[in-house]
């Protein structure tokens, strides 16, 4: 007998529908597809949704089920899940922290036990929303970063099946309630996408789940066994994996979502579970043997193929070429067989482990001990200090990060709209402030560092001039107008803030200067220098740094003390670590249109420029390091070494502006 025929009359007595499976196959290949290969599906990110549907509609039934049975019991429906979800997870778990240890830096491993630990325990969402924006790496970069998802759906799952409990005394509640919750869960996300807040949204239980409640709702309708005419059951098959297709073919990364996007695919995946085996689609295609059998692994192939990916754009230092992400791929199905095999299914389906529950709760705690180890232990800095391009204690920026007083004038009811407000108490008020972004975040902190005593600085951001029509730039603009002590403001915002960049040159995408949105740029811009400067306001622009990739990725050589091992544990050189300043300078052609213009327009603005201290322009170079000391930090963000340096120029001007 086949595995396959075995798992299907294993599971036969258990209201199992192998078009589910089939479900599941279409939604975890959209995610392998987007992840591996993204210029081919551009929204297989969907796939995620689909499976939040699904994972709402199936612990809903079997809830409702058992209650209706009454033989359900929390003690055995947390077991239940410990088995399910344990195994595979623990498995990756421990790969991750292996994978870590030869092939991550002291900044990347201390960053990656922050997922695992997190992940342990079911918090990565949170680690991650955390992390949105800020110490931010780009994905690619973090193995762990899928497990986002998990930890939102056993947030679910801890909460739901309370939630079920207290209405089966008032079971006609129970529609409306779930009702109400999407509703109000769809409504939150919808308001998160308004307001420009795409991480809340991304990341936040609340706002993520109405999705596994639309699951739920569609169980509850279910359970009431109602006749329904095959021909529409057919027609909702059909129309459900037309949403599916459409929306992983057409979404893109760059639009809001979940938000209103979401709907299609979820809507999509209801519609098809709505359909059911009695559907020509469900029946035929969706419960074929190729998609059930990639259904049964769904779970653990989710699980594998993202750290693979990552690790290997870590090592390559840049995308992997297309044979290595296939090669990858493959090698990702081959162990999710396995992990399904040997690890997952002896211990969900069998009784040969009847303590599996408490060994592997205890793994998770160690996961979560060992993490949170090697975080305290600042990610084993012994290891590949080498290899970096200069001395790895030059990375940091913001030394006093989280030691600064959080207020900057703001009206208390406002703070909220903002990431970074806060100040250095050496003023009340501040009279010199720093609006902008994460850019400006790492500078400011030079210039508390280097001001004298009755230099006192705030920061608020993050703040954009030309987005700056909403609530929070209505209020920053009112705190800053309404300080008569303040005398200074200095605008710091990224260069892609203003215009796109290309995600692997870190140049403005299309370099065709178009002068009309740049006369547009300048006039918002001067409206506002001009109305602080009526104020007596000295202000100052300072022009972003180089794009350079994040100083972690430009470590090379090899990992390992063995030669032979070292021909595929080792780190390539990024070749866009290093940048001419004459590439730099024309790939930015509309930027530096924009400044001159700017300037133009504002005689008595000062125009700050750090190129010329981050480049060796007699040299035409411009790199991440120099005499031995990181001039960026993570990301495209200077270092405090390098702010340090921009500080003493910067003030010295300042100091030398006309009052």
């Amino acid at each position: 007998m086949s595995l396959l025929n075995a798992e299907l009359q294993e599971r036969a007595h258990n209201h199992y529908r192998p078009d589910i499976d089939g479900l599941r196959a279409i939604a975890v290949l959209s995610v392998v597809i987007f992840h591996a290969f993204p210029e081919y599906l551009g929204g297989g990110f969907i796939g995620v949704d689909v499976f939040f549907v699904i994972s709402g509609f199936l612990i809903t039934s079997l809830i409702l089920r058992e209650q209706r049975e009454e033989r359900f019991s929390l003690k055995h429906f947390y077991a239940r899940r410990i088995r399910r979800i344990f195994p595979a997870l623990s498995l990756v778990l421990g790969f991750g922290l292996i994978a870590g240890w030869i092939c991550l830096n002291f900044m990347e491993y201390k960053q990656l036990t922050k997922h695992t630990g997190s992940s342990a325990i079911f918090i990565t969402n949170f680690m991650l929303l955390r992390e949105a924006g800020y110490f931010d790496n780009a994905a690619d970069t973090k193995p762990m970063l899928h497990l986002w998802s998990l930890a939102i759906e056993e947030q679910f799952y801890l909460a739901w099946p309370l939630v079920l409990m207290f209405f089966k005394r008032l079971p006609r509640w129970l529609f409306p309630a779930l009702v109400v919750l999407l509703l109000s869960s769809l409504g939150y996300s919808l308001s998160l996408v308004f307001k420009g807040n795409f991480e809340y949204d991304f990341y936040s239980p609340l706002s993520r789940s109405w999705e596994l409640l639309l699951g739920a709702s569609l169980a509850f309708g279910v359970s009431r066994q109602v006749a329904i005419p095959t021909s529409w059951r057919n027609m909702a098959g059909w129309v459900g994996l037309v949403f599916i297709f459409i929306s992983a073919c057409f979404l893109d990364k760059n639009m809001p979502f979940p938000g209103y996007w979401a709907l299609p695919p979820t809507v999509g995946a209801a519609l098809i579970l709505f359909a059911g085996m009695q559907s020509n689609l469900n029946r035929v295609l969706l419960a074929s043997r190729p998609l059930v059998a990639i259904g049964l692994i769904s779970y653990p192939l989710y699980l594998w193929h993202w750290p693979l990916l990552s690790f290997a754009r870590i090592l390559e230092s840049q995308t992997p070429g297309l044979g290595l992400r296939l090669f990858l791929v493959l090698s990702s199905f081959v162990l999710a067989w396995l992990t399904y095999r040997f690890v997952e299914k002896p211990i969900r389906f069998s009784d040969r482990y009847p303590r599996a529950v408490l060994w592997l709760s205890l793994w998770m705690v160690a996961v979560l001990l060992m993490s949170h180890a090697v975080n305290r232990l600042d990610g084993l800095k012994f290891r590949h200090q080498g290899m970096l391009n200069a001395d790895p204690m030059t990375l940091i920026v913001g030394a006093e990060r989280g030691t600064l007083q959080p207020t900057c004038t703001l009206a208390p009811e406002d703070m909220h709209l903002f990431k970074w407000c806060f100040n250095d108490g050496k003023t009340n008020p501040p009279n010199h402030a720093l609006i902008g972004d994460s850019k400006g975040e790492a500078l400011v902190y030079s210039l508390m560092r280097k001001s004298p005593a009755e230099h006192g600085w705030l920061m608020l951001g993050p703040i954009n001039i030309l987005r700056a029509d909403n609530d929070a730039g209505r209020a920053a603009f009112s705190a800053l107008e309404s300080n008569p002590n303040l005398q200074v403001i200095v605008m710091a915002n990224a260069l892609r803030g203003l215009f796109p960049l290309d995600a692997d040159t870190g140049l403005i995408a299309n370099s065709a200067v178009d002068m009309e949105a740049i006369d547009q740029m300048v006039a918002t811009y001067t409206r506002k220098i001009t109305q602080w400067q009526s104020l007596g306001k000295r202000v100052v622009f300072v022009v972003d740094n180089p794009t350079l990739p994040d100083p972690n990725s430009c470590i090379t050589g090899g990992l390992t003390p063995f030669e032979s091992l070292n021909k595929v544990l080792r780190r390539a050189e990024n070749p866009y670590c290093k940048l001419k300043y004459s590439d730099h300078m024309k790939g930015t052609a509309p930027f530096q249109q924009f400044i001159t213009k700017l300037k133009r327009a504002n005689p008595a603005l000062l125009v700050y420029d750090p190129l010329p201290l981050l480049c060796d322009i007699p040299a035409d170079i411009c790199t991440i390091e120099r005499d031995g000391k990181f001039l960026y930090s993570y990301g495209d963000h200077i270092s405090d070494h390098a702010g340090m340096l921009i500080a003493d120029q910067l003030l010295t001007q300042i100091v030398a502006m006309p009052r």
